[in-house]
């Protein structure tokens, strides 16, 4: 009698990374410090590791909101965005800006994760009367790395074309907390934007008093002052003020923590010591300063003018 000896093999599947199942914590693997592969492909198709960055993820508004500083150092390439789960939409609401030598302007996408991919979608109409279709695909992800690729489509999403790739490596499971450092990453000596209405901005936050209620930071060198307010009611509010230079007006983007509610975009003009803005709805804002340009507060208001609640700022002795 022959014995046949059948050797078995059983190979153990290394499980992939779990994404929180609350859609509304889908990006919470994004949060921490990480180094960041650029690849940019080239005229002949092919690709080209162009460049090296940094990039510091923060929870805020208590978990509701996902804040990006990403830096290729002070010549470089440097962005902002800021995300969040709408409910209404039951899709992800993106708005970001990647400013250049004086030019700022925050621009907006949405889109959903299928099975541990992220696709975010955004539409720009170009001087032609043609739309551009802009495409974030977030894959390969894991604790340590993942993939995030740009492409854009010019005939409504039936071809697409490839302009980069970010490779991300974790660099750490926390970036540094904001207001540990003496300038947040994206901020090196604020010539980036020297514009007299940037200059205003940051006239608005020379002194002002840096406490558990308030504080004001600018990042992407000089073109966007940032504000973090709360109240000892739990009252949280993100904002991100700018010279937005594509619409020649002042831009406001204001974000609070109660889940329902969603980012809202402020448009306007300098009178004076306070720029005047207004929402789409007609809900009214306006930034105060005093008489040497320095930040006072901000007022949120309805469309009828009155209050719907006010932040303000003491000018530091």
């Amino acid at each position: 009698m022959r014995f046949v000896t059948v050797l078995v093999l059983f190979f153990a599947a290394v499980p992939a990374f779990a994404q929180s199942e609350d859609p509304a914590r889908q990006f919470d693997f994004w949060i921490g410090e990480w180094d960041v592969n650029l690849r940019v492909q080239q005229p002949d198709k092919t690709w080209k590791d162009q460049h090296k960055a940094k990039a510091h993820i923060y929870s805020i508004l208590g978990g509701k909101a996902i804040l990006e500083l990403w830096s290729e150092g002070k010549e470089g390439i440097n962005g902002y965005s800021l995300r969040y789960y709408n409910p209404q939409k039951k899709k992800w609401d993106l708005w970001l800006n990647w400013a250049g030598k004086n030019r700022s302007g925050t621009n907006g996408l949405e889109g959903e994760f299928r099975h541990g991919r992220g696709e975010f979608f955004g539409e720009t109409k170009l001087p032609d009367g043609n739309t551009r279709i802009s495409r974030f695909t977030f894959s390969d992800i894991s604790k340590n790395s993942l993939r995030w690729d740009d492409a854009f489509s010019t005939d409504g999403g039936k071809t697409w074309a490839s302009n980069w790739i970010m490779e991300f490596t974790r660099k750490a499971d926390k970036a540094p907390e904001i207001g540990s450092e003496q300038n947040l990453l994206t901020y090196f000596d604020g010539s980036r934007c020297d514009l007299p209405e940037f200059e205003f901005l940051k006239a608005m936050s020379a002194k002002w008093e840096q406490n558990e209620f308030l504080s004001l930071h600018e990042i992407l060198d000089g073109c966007i002052l940032i504000g973090f307010w709360s109240t000892v009611q739990e009252k949280r509010l993100f904002f991100t003020l700018t010279w937005n230079t594509y619409a020649g007006m002042y831009e406001l983007a204001v974000l609070d923590n109660e889940p329902r509610n969603n980012l809202t975009m402020y448009y306007g003009s300098r009178s004076e010591n306070q720029i005047l803005l207004k929402d789409s709805r007609g809900y009214k804002a306006s930034i105060s300063t005093n008489a040497d340009g320095e930040f006072v507060g901000i007022n949120i208001g309805t469309p009828s003018g009155g209050s719907g609640f006010q932040v303000e700022a003491k000018k530091r002795p």
